[in-house]
């Protein structure tokens, strides 16, 4: 196994429990991919804001199953948007009727649509069109100008246009299924002690079952020899008779695309994704009244703020609000290999915009992170560029969020691809076994 995300450690964990022998190799120091966390005020945070929503069934199971499921808090949430100069609510039909931005025949096209999405159960009338064409025909010109433009580009940039309405669509659908019935609001699940728990519990009990994870022990290539597989690493090699990449697509390709066919290497050096630029601020005040901040507004320099604080109390962190500010960004974006400084200096007067009482020493402290691959940029015929589990090379599976369709990226969704990859390991060596 390569890679000791969420997925990697599900799907170690499944294969264990058929009686295979798995080693896991990560090329960091923890295990859990974008779940990674970091200490503020003595207490363990995700580096990248994370939560659950009610639909998230794989996630919740896999809790339950490991006993940590009684850790996971349901608690109200708080959403807003900027958009034209000032802060507006943003989570309830009361709210939308406030939005002065919109006009009523605006609102009224934009209410039905989004029920249209919430209570439509198939991609196919989403997947070939793309979100500008399919919003400016049923909600209209301005909420596409006024709301889903900015967002889309603020999180796709210059492939905001290109982005499939069957991405958009089931962001919408899954948030509405985490809505009451009421859709007056909802509550988002969070692990007490960090999500990281959950990671901690798969470490355990993947030791228990004789799994060894080498951590801070990068992959340099996958070859093939033997008939099986040799994982060369910093510290070494280990001859494998199958492997699991579960891992992004450009690092896939860098440590095995030389066993890839010309075409299919090509396919998958096509798919694009956007990295994530998260900065995390320890304040000495609350920054806004959400936990959840949209920025429609293609001036700011940053896509989204999340004050976790607002909706996790800030006792847990020493009494300090946290505030995530998050952007995606291609990662030829010269923001995104800015030093931390400059990062900040590139936010401090968006911060002024939103609160103009904002100083910046109210920032106690700053941390700062990357991860170069954190959402693949679905387009339209993406369905046809899926990579499939099992590659070209018998014997080779690739687990990664370019597969998760027509859901987007997200922790339960790692345990769902994981539990699937071990499956189609499990079967394929059936298959080869009856056939011997």
């Amino acid at each position: 196994m390569v890679g000791a995300g969420l997925a990697g450690l599900t799907a170690a964990l499944r294969l264990s429990e058929a009686g295979y022998r798995v080693r896991v190799f990560e090329r960091y120091p923890r295990p859990g991919g974008l779940a990674r966390i970091c200490d503020v005020g003595g207490e363990p945070l995700e580096a990248f804001y994370h939560h659950l929503f009610t639909t998230d069934s794989a996630y919740l199971r896999l809790s339950e199953e490991l006993g940590v499921a009684d850790r996971i808090e349901w608690l109200p949430s708080r959403m807003g948007i900027w958009a034209d100069n000032r802060l507006w609510d943003f989570a309830t039909p009361q709210a939308l009727l406030r939005f002065g931005p919109l006009g009523w025949t605006d609102k009224v096209r934009f209410v039905l649509a989004t029920l249209r999405l919430q209570h439509c159960h198939d991609p196919a009338p989403f997947e070939d069109v793309t979100a500008r064409d399919w919003i400016r025909r049923h909600m209209g010109p301005r909420v596409w100008d006024v709301i889903w433009g900015p967002l889309l580009h603020q999180k796709f940039a210059e492939m905001a246009d290109e982005v499939a309405m069957v991405w958009l669509w089931r962001k919408v659908y899954l948030r509405g299924r985490s809505r009451s019935s009421t859709g007056m609001g909802e509550k988002l699940g969070y692990m007490r002690g960090s999500f990281a728990g959950l990671v901690e519990a798969l470490e355990q009990r993947l030791a228990a079952s004789g799994v060894t994870i080498d951590l801070a022990d990068p992959v340099a290539a996958i070859d093939r020899v033997d008939g099986g597989f040799e994982v060369r690493t910093r510290r070494g090699a280990a001859r494998a008779e199958r492997v699991v990449a579960a891992i992004p697509v450009p690092d896939y390709l860098e440590v095995a695309g030389h066993l890839l066919p010309d075409t299919h290497r090509d396919g998958l050096s096509r798919l694009r994704a956007t990295g994530a630029l998260c900065t995390l601020l320890e304040l000495e005040r609350s920054l806004t009244p959400y936990y959840w901040l949209n920025i429609a507004d293609s001036e700011m320099p940053f896509g989204g703020l999340i004050e976790h604080t607002n909706y996790v109390p800030a006792s847990r962190y020493a009494g300090r609000p946290l505030l995530y500010i998050s952007n995606y960004l291609f990662t030829d974006h010269p923001l995104y290999r800015a030093s931390k400084a400059e990062v900040l200096d590139t936010y401090l007067p968006g911060l002024r915009r939103i609160n103009p009482d904002f100083e910046p020493s109210w920032i106690v402290k700053s941390h700062h992170f990357r991860a170069d691959y954190a959402q693949p940029v679905v387009t339209v015929g993406y369905r046809d560029q899926i990579p499939a589990l099992q590659t070209p090379v018998p014997g080779l599976y690739l687990c990664s969020m370019a597969q998760v369709y027509p859901e987007d990226r997200g922790q339960n969704y790692a345990v769902v691809w994981g539990e699937k990859v071990a499956r189609a390991v499990i079967a394929d060596h059936a298959a080869d076994t009856s056939g011997s």
